[in-house]
């Protein structure tokens, strides 16, 4: 919840704070900003790359004409901006988007790989505003409210590929998903769909990075995926337990029991037959499987979706000696 708070607090900053910003036709650079994934029209016609490209020539003339940075100036100004405040950055396009009427210019630019980002030129050292995360705060304030006001987004072409972006940061895990939908749910937050299938949650941390199939962050918090159904996810068990002694079960649901740090994660799954079974998983496989019947002495707690009925007591034996 901090995370979530902290980038609408960081993306907002940059959204209420009023910028001079400069003029393409007479119309402010916020009036024309695309969204991810829309196509713009331009008197009536879809806009082309080459209109595009030579709509962007005749702008860049015209600013050079009116004394306006030219797009090697531009970039030259922001190269050493973006090298502090994201090093991992390799600029390949830069705008100049305003200036604060603190004086402070704000830039946008572009990478080579990753995020783009807006770069704020600040006087106590430039600061780097992820253009993904942007754009998905964009994404979560317009499934509150349709009409929301999502402030700045970045406009770049190459900054048209969030869905893309975030995929990277799955490929770098090495995860079996075609991406389909993706969005920062947090800072250092986000969540894939994947085409057909279980989708993912993926956190960065000074460790680097982590995963979590959706169907195992549905059952261990009180979150699910957006971007995956549970019939996705139910699809996923029948493959978790194949070759194991629970492949027979026809799984109904799925519980999760715990975790031990040596043993691994224990899951409770109904069966179809009435059955209960419990599966013991480490390092991605089924390792091992319980009777329901045996939870209590086992694991000292029962099943909570097959309950059992605990085994009757031996019968006292009766007075007088044998």
């Amino acid at each position: 919840m901090l995370k979530s708070l902290a980038v609408a607090a960081a993306l907002g900053l940059l959204a209420a704070t009023p910028v001079a910003a400069q003029s393409v036709d007479g119309r402010s650079v916020y009036d024309t900003v695309p969204q991810p994934g829309d196509e713009p029209v331009v008197q009536g016609r879809r806009e082309t790359s080459a209109s595009r490209l030579r709509d962007r020539e005749r702008s860049e003339m015209r600013d050079a004409a009116a004394g306006q940075p030219t797009k090697e100036m531009v970039m030259a100004e922001v190269t050493p901006l973006a090298a502090a405040a994201a090093p991992s950055c390799q600029p390949t396009d830069a705008a100049l988007l305003g200036a604060r009427e603190d004086g402070v210019r704000l830039y946008e630019i572009a990478c080579a790989t990753g995020p783009g980002y807006v770069i704020e030129a600040a006087a106590a050292g430039p600061k780097a505003h992820d253009c993904v995360l942007q754009w998905s705060f964009g994404v979560l304030a317009r499934e509150a409210d349709p009409a929301a006001n999502v402030g700045l987004q970045c406009a770049l072409p190459g900054n048209q590929n969030p869905t893309q972006v975030i995929a990277g940061y799955g490929r770098e895990l090495g995860l079996n998903c075609e991406v389909d939908q993706a969005v920062a749910t947090a800072v250092d937050v986000y969540e894939i769909g994947c085409a057909g299938r279980d989708g993912w949650r993926l956190e960065k941390s000074a460790a680097g990075w982590s995963s979590t199939e959706c169907w195992q962050f549905a059952l261990r918090t009180d979150g699910t995926c957006r971007y995956t159904s549970r019939e996705e996810s139910a699809a996923e068990w029948p493959k978790l337990v194949a070759g194991s002694d629970a492949a027979a079960c026809q799984i109904e649901d799925v519980a999760w029991m715990g975790d031990n740090a040596e043993r691994g994660s224990f899951y409770e799954l109904k069966c179809s037959s009435g059955e209960g079974v419990i599966v013991r998983f480490k390092d991605g496989a089924a390792q091992q499987t319980y009777s329901c019947i045996d939870a209590q002495q086992i694991f000292r707690k029962p099943c909570s979706l097959t309950p059992t009925e605990a085994p009757a007591a031996a019968p006292a034996p009766s007075g007088g000696r044998a």
